[in-house]
């Protein structure tokens, strides 16, 4: 059985196993109190890409689907309040470069947007792997190329003074692994020095730098930005080199993406282990060298947004909790339609994902993997004696103890017939005053503390005579009543408590019924769907009148239900008509009800002996009407060997 939801969101363990193909259904917690956190922490992003992308076309929708502004969407929707923009020497295009940072941190400032400058000391892309020396700076010498770093880092930073636009930190390199202006800058042996002569040379870029930043305002953080914060051994040995030659910076920074770092965020222990691996660098580094530590560049990818947020909500709790200075999304606004994948923006939307939810506080739980599976009540196809009272039974719970059941109501027809309030057990019952005669659906809607609904899939049962072919009832009997068999195209019964049917074309069941008035009737058949392709037509007085099919999904008894219209009141025959050489699948009960009032069509009167025995006399195999064997049958109606018997 299948739970359909009635909110894209969902909350509840209901009585039944939930599959969910198009969304992630979720619940959401509070783990930290962003309001807070905010006036010392950075919710950052780093969106150095926006202004580009806004020249392709490229549409961002806030939370109601409206076009909005992206910066905007950020600050007021996803609990932003800073920005992060990269700065290259003289790139291709101009994108990144002096008057394009200029611009977008002219619309960053508008909004009170806290700011972050990322110098990359090259034309283009910069990292552990590329530090590729500016084209302008090409063949300079470490003197020269020590003033290059001092006139663009003033140029760029006393330009937004000059604009009243003050940085409150900014980047001395990105993610410098191996240091800078490759291979001057770096780190390691070159074929044209050694690794501490690529140490020294470093040091004189970083300081170039410290000393240009702190002449236009001595107030602005200063940062030396590494990736791999679960290295913590790297970190270390650079940290050492640049205190051993005397290196000038005010702050730690980190890149801590689980993807890179090749650890798993996939399960809550996952998260908790990748996050203490992170955690304990930034502490050791923090210890070690008394600087605090910014995460300059975290994500994961946006096409598992669900992981995304429970890994950084619970990982800005932890960094808040420690007094770290921020933690920026690098590029969230990167759609996930190719490229670079791991943004936080759905392509098919436009709109943010539930990962950039962490960056509030709010963390989701996907309640899909909390599901267990359980049995209504009524069962499918159960049968009910007219006036029975019928118990109506569903077990609901939440999940996670982050939501609360309030609210079940109970329906039958798509009719509300009751409901309760929530309370402590998981299982809701009810017991409606009277149900009509009839086929008719139960399902089960569950309302929780977030606003959440889901309802169970309907499970259709019957309310009147209980039928079997050949017992006498006022309903649905065959055109020739025999002892356990039903004209001459059906066999006896087979012990397992239905009539077996030849598996051919010419396969069909009849029977005479009255119609007291035109109209729509329900037609029910239960049948075994043993038989894969099974399909029927039915015909009243030999004409065809719609076409049933009679699908496998089972092991178990299934109903298929059709609407006829019967267009003139007299006595009619009935029949099901196997349509194809596949045949008809074991049938057990048929029957036609009227849908104004449920009550079956009654039959020509008929009488049929069965035979009695007592339980001393029994020899063979017993099984009760549902097909169920036993060994101690207690008085009443069985299957013995192939024949129906009332045993005393």
């Amino acid at each position: 059985m299948i739970l359909k939801t009635k909110q894209i969101c969902t909350s509840l363990l209901l009585a039944v196993q939930m599959t969910c193909l198009h969304a992630q259904l979720t619940v959401y917690e509070t783990v930290f109190d962003h309001e807070a956190a905010a006036p010392t922490f950075a919710f950052g992003a780093d969106i150095s890409w926006v202004s580009q992308q806004e020249s392709w076309g490229t549409t961002y929708r806030n939370r109601s689907g409206a076009k909005d502004d992206l910066m905007n969407i950020l600050q007021t929707e996803e609990g932003i309040n800073a920005v992060r923009f990269r700065v290259w020497v003289n790139p291709s295009g101009g994108w990144s470069g002096k008057q394009d940072v200029i611009n977008l941190c002219k619309r960053a400032s508008a909004r009170g947007l806290k700011i972050m400058i990322s110098f990359h000391y090259s034309d283009t892309w910069a990292d552990s792997g590329s530090q590729t020396i500016p084209a302008a700076w090409k063949d300079h010498s470490v003197e020269a190329l020590e003033q290059n770093v001092y006139d663009h880092t003033y140029d760029i930073i006393s330009s937004l003074a000059k604009l009243d636009i003050h940085p409150l930190w900014v980047s001395m390199g990105n993610e410098t692994k191996y240091g800078m202006l490759y291979d001057v800058g770096k780190t390691r042996d070159t074929d044209t020095h050694t690794a501490s002569q690529g140490y020294q040379n470093f040091t004189r870029f970083i300081n170039a730098a410290y000393k240009a930043i702190k002449k236009v305002d001595e107030s602005i953080l200063t940062i030396i930005h590494l990736p791999n914060a679960h290295d913590e051994s790297s970190a270390r040995s650079m940290f050492n080199n640049l205190k051993k030659y005397g290196a000038n910076y005010d702050v730690i920074g980190l890149s801590a993406y689980p993807r890179w770092s090749h650890l798993d965020i996939n399960t809550d222990a996952a998260i908790t282990s990748t996050i203490n691996t992170y955690m304990t660098t930034i502490r050791n580094l923090k210890s070690a060298f008394g600087k605090p530590v910014m995460v300059m560049e975290t994500g994961h990818y946006a096409t598992e947004p669900l992981d995304a947020n429970r890994f950084l909500a619970e990982f800005m709790k932890a960094l808040i909790k420690d007094g770290e200075l921020g933690c920026f999304y690098w590029e969230p606004e990167a759609m996930d339609n190719g490229g670079y994948n791991l943004g936080a923006w759905s392509s098919a939307t436009g709109q943010a994902t539930i990962a950039m939810d962490a960056f509030k506080g709010v963390k989701h739980t996907e309640v899909a993997k909390y599901f267990t599976s359980y049995t209504m009540s009524p069962k499918e196809g159960e049968e009910y004696p007219v006036g029975t009272d019928i118990e109506l039974k569903a077990i609901a719970r939440t999940s996670t103890n982050i939501t609360s059941v309030t609210k079940v109501e109970f329906y039958i027809d798509g009719k509300v017939v009751g409901s309760q309030e929530g309370h402590s057990s998981i299982t809701y019952r009810y017991t409606p005053d009277s149900i009509s005669p009839g086929i008719h659906a139960f399902n089960m809607v569950v309302t929780d503390n977030q606003q959440h609904t889901m309802s169970t899939d309907t499970t259709e049962f019957i309310v009147g005579p209980k039928v079997i072919f050949d017992e006498d009832t006022p309903t649905l009997l065959p055109l020739e009543a025999q002892q356990g068999v039903v004209n001459t195209d059906i066999s006896d019964y087979t012990g397992s408590g239905y009539i077996s049917l030849p598996a051919n074309r010419s396969s069909k069941v009849e029977w005479d019924i009255c119609i007291p008035q035109t109209g729509t009737y329900s037609i029910a058949v239960r049948y075994a769907p043993t038989i894969d392709g099974a399909m029927c037509r039915i015909y009243i007085d030999g004409t065809m009148k719609t076409l049933a099919s009679m699908p496998v999904s089972s092991d178990k008894w299934t109903f298929v239900t059709r609407d006829i219209n019967l267009e003139q009141s007299s006595h009619a025959t009935i029949a099901l008509q196997a349509m194809n050489a596949k045949g008809l699948p074991p049938i057990d009960y048929i029957a036609i009800f009227p849908q104004a009032t449920g009550t079956p069509l009654p039959t020509p009167a008929t009488t049929t002996e069965i035979q009695q025995m007592s339980v001393s006399e029994n020899k063979g195999n017993v099984y009760n009407i549902e097909g169920i064997r036993t060994t101690t049958p207690a008085p009443g109606i069985y299957i013995v060997g192939g024949k129906k018997i009332l045993i005393k």
